[in-house]
């Protein structure tokens, strides 16, 4: 039993790419007298909004299907929206939006606040669509991993790609490398085999889906064991926030109540994704219901609830930053952050709570 699950090496595989991205992006900049998007901001609108993606475009992405197909970039004064697909190849949104060529990224912090602190790029996170660390240990049913204390002496798969994070969940709660084997990870069919005890995967294609291919499994967030941290985050660079700000306002509010439609109306939003922008990638129609369910869990929290969807707590800032540090990773909170736009959106626009 092999379940697709592009989410877990999408991280790695950026990482690696994003310092030679990122450095092309800057010196790109530093020849260029302003961005791509800059001007085609005039009293008629805010021109093409140009979006690099994190990934391919799947249910991630949904509530920007929302927003395009019920015409609200449009209707927030945009021509129309450009969503970039990415993925191992593509350019990084890092890159991307230091370079010009999209007005706004989807990344994570893993990967933004490198960026920021060995390439020097002016970069900003704006917004996050999710609000609890996606990451999580995955085990079967029959011998779980409740605990960080179940973890000891057990075998744990961890691809390539999200060494940074386990390595920075065993710091958090101080657990000795020595005291769990981990072994190199391909698929889910280790764990259904009994190769191994757990893996580490991202809770929107984890346990849930499993269960659905008939294996019992059962999943222990990071979140939930000392590594909280924000993700599918929106960057965008400080000169975009100087000089385009009413733009950067007007795409967070259509955003946003995109995503709300795609909460509210999941059968329409899995459509899109799988019936039109996603179409070429041939997803699984239950698949990525399944997915939605998992992200509506952490998108939608007491927070997002308060505060609106896409907003990003102080804490939460600072329990970001605090799991940058476990990866050794040093950034000062509003070196990283800027979340003065969404709150002015939900200030301005308190119907969208």
């Amino acid at each position: 039993m092999q379940l697709r699950s592009d989410s877990r090496s999408r991280l790695g595989r950026l990482v690696k790419a994003v310092a030679v991205t990122a450095a092309l992006a800057l010196s790109l900049a530093g020849c260029s007298s302003g961005s791509n998007n800059a001007s085609t901001d005039d009293q008629n609108g805010y021109g093409t909004a140009s979006v690099q993606l994190s990934w391919l475009k799947n249910m991630q992405f949904a509530g920007m299907y929302m927003a395009d197909s019920n015409g609200y970039y449009k209707d927030a004064g945009f021509d129309k929206v450009d969503l970039i697909s990415g993925g191992s190849s593509a350019t990084s949104a890092e890159a991307a939006v230091v370079s010009g060529k999209a007005l706004v990224g989807v990344s994570s912090p893993l990967i933004t606040a490198p960026a920021i602190n060995n390439e020097g790029a002016a970069l900003k996170v704006i917004a996050a669509l999710y609000q609890v660390n996606p990451f999580a240990i995955v085990s079967a049913e029959s011998k779980p991993i409740k605990s960080v204390d179940d973890l000891i002496g057990k075998k744990i798969g961890v691809s390539d790609s999200n060494t940074l994070v386990w390595n920075a969940f065993l710091k958090a709660n101080n657990i000795d490398s020595s005291k769990v084997e981990t072994v190199p990870f391909s698929d889910t069919s280790m764990l259904t085999t009994g190769q191994v005890d757990g893996y580490i995967g991202y809770t929107t294609t984890g346990a849930a889906a499993l269960n659905a291919s008939g294996f019992k499994a059962t999943e222990l967030l990071m979140a939930d064991a000392g590594l909280p941290m924000v993700g599918e985050t929106l960057i965008t660079t400080q000169d975009n926030i100087d000089n385009r700000r009413d733009a950067l306002k007007a795409f967070l509010k259509a955003t946003i109540k995109g995503w709300k439609d795609a909460l509210s109306d999941q059968s329409k939003a899995v459509d899109l994704t799988v019936n039109d922008y996603g179409k070429s990638q041939e997803y699984d129609p239950d698949q990525m219901a399944l997915t939605l369910k998992r992200e509506q869990a952490i998108i939608e929290t007491d927070e997002t609830k308060a505060n609106g969807l896409m907003t990003i707590s102080d804490d939460l800032q600072e329990g970001t930053v605090k799991t940058l540090a476990y990866a050794d990773i040093k950034i000062d909170k509003g070196a990283l952050f800027d979340t003065s736009l969404i709150n002015e959106v939900y200030k301005e626009n308190a119907d969208l709570k």
